[in-house]
């Protein structure tokens, strides 16, 4: 099936089924974001969780749990590193098959394709991320029956996600060149209000340390019209951005480059900024706030923390402490309980538990555990996915994580982002999704 849409383009290509109709007293406390206000158990409907913190609705553990957990179901979709989406009854998910990406719905409870659409998606890896594919990267955000996907080359289109209609689209090529960084569009788009925000332009692939290119956008989520864009430098490799609130008001605040960003975005207007180079431009981790703290990391560049405050008309970025104890690379941290949890690239990769008040690294892991670990907080606990297809529940404290269980997810869980909602954990394990009951 081809779909027209106006000014006569034509895509996508059916791939799947027929569409179905069917301050700082609360600096150590994790601040409500704006993205939405408390979304339900059941919902999953962005790059890490409802509110882009790597928080699922907790406590998790609750009692027994079960000696194995089995799969409800799992289906083949196709390559990419790109995390579902989850809504009531229904799953959404991107994949690469061939030279297209698919975007798909699926029933939560048996995975059932309700609809699934396609279209060209060419890109060619650097031979240094081979080992990484072809993307997708980066993980659709849906808001109010629209789903947004962003893809490895830098296509932003919005779709209805009851019937896979296409709505809208914005291709970063249209007024950027290099319209992608080096590595494949990988940072997700973020949904607030009536507001779709994405960094669109790239990076030179033949020379890293030319200067970037592109601007952070706020395109309306109906139709895809500009409300607003900032352009003081290029996209970062691939950090999301993320809403917080503040006293003074909502904060988006993003990576690029070579900046830390903080704009109003409600207007675009720049509040604050702070200089930010990673080496090698591996610029990935999706910044953590929390009260007035700003705590991120990227490839050896250590951690550090900023407390962001006001200052008459305008925002002072304040050092609170920075060390190189630990530093995390494609994995960002969490806060569970009043404490911060992460995945350190160093030693070859381990576990860590942070005091954020003063940076002081109260436990590591054991090293050489891998290149990546997903972290998810509930409630004191941390649902580990280790790239081995370990699953690994257990309780934070000071003096380190406790094990509760350990469970075999499978032996090609790939680095996307799962999603948990109630009971389920719906995760990708190699090219296939899968969903398996934690209780």
């Amino acid at each position: 099936m081809i779909l027209s849409i106006a000014g006569g383009a034509r895509e996508p290509t059916a791939a799947g089924a027929t569409p179905s109709h069917s301050p700082s007293a609360a600096l150590l406390t994790v601040a409500l974001l704006l993205i939405p206000a408390l979304a339900p158990a059941a919902e999953w409907p962005q790059w890490r969780g409802p509110r882009s913190d790597g928080t699922a609705s907790g406590p998790f553990y609750t009692g027994e749990m079960p000696d194995r957990l089995s799969r409800v179901w799992e289906r083949e979709i196709g390559e990419g590193y790109s995390g579902p989406v989850v809504s009531g009854d229904r799953v959404w998910v991107e994949s690469r098959q061939g030279d297209k990406e698919v975007v798909r719905s699926l029933r939560l409870a048996d995975g059932k394709v309700l609809w699934g659409q396609s279209y060209e998606a060419a890109f060619r890896q650097d031979d240094s991320a081979r080992a990484h594919g072809l993307g997708p990267y980066s993980t659709p955000a849906l808001a109010d029956g629209r789903l947004f996907t962003f893809s490895v080359n830098a296509v932003l289109r919005a779709w209805d996600a009851n019937t896979g209609a296409l709505l809208w689209k914005k291709a970063s090529s249209d007024e950027f060149d290099p319209s992608f960084p080096f590595f494949g569009a990988a940072a997700s788009p973020l949904v607030w209000r009536d507001l779709c925000i994405v960094h669109l332009g790239g990076h030179e692939r033949d020379d890293i340390d030319a200067p970037s290119v592109g601007a952070m956008v706020a395109l309306n989520v109906s139709d895809g019209r500009e409300m607003w864009r900032w352009s003081g430098d290029g996209p970062a490799l691939a950090a999301s951005p993320v809403i917080h609130q503040l006293e003074g008001g909502p904060h988006l605040v993003f990576k690029t480059k070579k900046l830390i960003v903080g704009l109003d975005p409600l207007t675009g207007k720049e509040l604050w900024r702070r200089p930010f180079r990673v080496p090698m431009d591996n610029t990935i981790v999706t910044p953590l706030l929390t009260g007035t703290m700003l705590l991120t990391s990227d490839y050896d560049t250590g951690i550090l923390a900023w407390q962001i405050v006001p200052n008459g008309e305008s925002w002072d970025v304040r050092p609170l402490w920075k060390h190189r104890e630990v530093s995390l690379f494609m994995s960002s941290p969490v806060v569970a309980g009043d404490l911060v949890v992460g995945f350190s690239h160093f030693r070859r990769g381990q576990l860590f538990v942070l005091d954020p008040e003063n940076g002081e690294v109260l436990w590591r892991g054991e090293p050489r555990s891998g290149e990546h670990a997903t972290v998810i907080a509930w409630g004191s606990q941390v649902l580990v996915i280790q790239e081995d297809g370990m699953l690994l529940l257990a309780e934070v404290s000071r003096s380190g994580l406790v094990p509760i269980r350990k469970y075999g997810l499978g032996e090609s869980v790939a680095w996307s982002h799962p999603a948990v909602v109630g009971d389920r954990l719906v995760f990708r394990d190699g090219s296939r999704l899968a969903v398996v009951r934690l209780k």
